[in-house]
């Protein structure tokens, strides 16, 4: 089957291309864009191991799909597309060509699936988790249902054995609602008949994050009430001193000071009470949110597992898929190849006929009567010095005796000219005239 030129270089490009991709891909990681802070340390050993899991996962995937595509440029672009106008649409062959290429594409597109797979986000919330857990694990009314303190699994064993996520998603069950599983989700959420669960860490940070909400306004408003009483005392008693300092020279600003002297003294008790509820209201809120950073940490190393176990099962479906999707393109591109007519046809002609013999190469004509031409010569060069002036830069009539191939337009070439005004035998270097054969 030959191969144009310009398809083998096109083919050389596409897999220079592949290789550089492939290269990119392998390399060092890009720096992602920074996820936006929140209550949860990013900064956690669990929460880095995960980010670095996932870019490891990632990476390896996209040199799959850049080795696919590769194998897969080299079977297809050696092969004349253009060909298939050739074929009809026969039995065997048309089935040959058209289901080599259905499974080739169906190869094709079974591996972008399983790439783009790997780069799907994993459980980003602990009630995306918790529906996932609950499609594999038994429950009832109360929650989860565990035996002899380990989760009862419902999967199908023949469905997790070919699914790797389905696989994966049960031993991360096993791991979270296990024997250990206040390790990893937090101590106290444990009930008497139930371990704890991710569905109860769920319900231990809506309670904590509702005692937060309820007594956060109250420490606010008891930080302004103590304020505004510690002012109201600084006032009156600056009041207090301006009025003892005139009861000498005015002896009625006495009941005045009494007034006064009363409602310091009450507000100081009132500033007391608000100080000591400000201080108790202070001690519960510190305590909630101490036990809320707590399960936000737990939540956060739950998700992190689950996000590294998640990608873990999608990486090994994606390439379970893509092994079976490089079986397919390589069955696609052997069925079309042998459905093509050039491959086929060229059996059958060197098997009926000899190879011709290649006929000989023409020798070039040799004019030795001479051919009518015409040539201009370029004022300023050599040649224009042997003419007469009004012979240059100007269309001559000539004759070309030569016995080689026809000069080139630019020259060197030898003619003699037949114009009245410039008779005579004239030799022009290359870049000195034009020259060309009259009509």
């Amino acid at each position: 089957m030959a191969i144009d030129v310009s398809m083998i270089s096109k083919l050389t490009d596409a897999v220079e291309a592949l290789k550089n991709f492939v290269a990119k891909a392998a390399g060092a990681d890009e720096k992602e864009e920074a996820a936006p802070r929140g209550t949860v340390p990013e900064n956690s050993a669990a929460v880095q191991m995960a980010r670095a899991a996932r870019q490891s996962y990632q990476k390896t995937a996209r040199w799959m799909l850049a080795a696919f595509a590769a194998v897969g440029a080299l079977i297809f672009g050696s092969l004349p597309f253009a060909a298939i106008a050739d074929v009809e649409l026969r039995w065997p062959s048309g089935v040959w060509l058209v289901g080599g290429l259905v499974l080739a594409v169906a190869g094709i597109v079974s591996a972008v699936v399983a790439v783009s797979m790997v780069s799907e986000p994993e459980d980003a919330s602990l009630g995306e988790l918790d529906s996932d857990l609950r499609s594999i694990q038994k429950t009832d009314d109360k929650g989860y249902v565990f035996v002899k303190g380990k989760p009862v699994i419902t999967a199908n064993k023949l469905r997790a054995w070919w699914n790797p996520r389905i696989a994966c998603r049960i031993e991360l069950a096993h791991i979270i609602h296990g024997p250990e599983s206040s390790a990893h989700l937090g101590p106290n959420l444990a009930s008497d008949d139930r371990q704890a669960s991710v569905t109860s860490l769920i319900q231990r940070l809506g309670e904590l994050e509702s005692e937060h909400a309820k007594l956060a306004p109250v420490v606010a408003n008891l930080t302004v009430s103590v304020t505004s009483y510690e002012k109201r005392i600084e006032d009156l008693g600056k009041l207090l001193v301006e009025l003892r300092a005139r009861r000498a020279d005015d002896p009625s600003v006495e009941k005045e000071i009494g007034t006064t002297s009363a409602m310091y003294t009450a507000a100081a008790t009132k500033l007391d009470s608000e100080r000591a509820a400000l201080t108790t209201k202070q001690k519960e809120l510190a305590q909630v949110d101490d036990q809320l950073n707590m399960y936000q940490d737990h939540r956060s190393l739950v998700l992190a597992e689950a996000g590294v176990m998640q990608l873990r099962g999608r990486f090994r479906l994606a390439r379970r898929v893509l092994a079976i999707a490089a079986v397919l393109t390589l069955f696609g591109g052997t069925g079309y190849a042998l459905a093509l007519p050039s491959a086929t046809s060229s059996k059958q002609d060197t098997s009926a006929a000899p190879a011709p013999t290649p006929a000989p190469a023409p020798t070039p004509p040799a004019y030795s009567a001479g051919l009518p031409a015409n040539v201009t010569i370029h004022e300023g060069t050599r040649a224009a010095a042997e003419l007469p002036r009004e012979c240059v830069d100007r269309q001559l009539a000539a004759i070309w005796v030569g016995d080689t191939r026809v000069p080139p337009t630019t020259g060197p070439f030898t003619v003699l000219i037949t114009d009245t005004a410039c008779v005579g035998e004239i030799r022009v270097g290359k870049g000195e005239g034009t020259f060309s054969l009259a009509r």
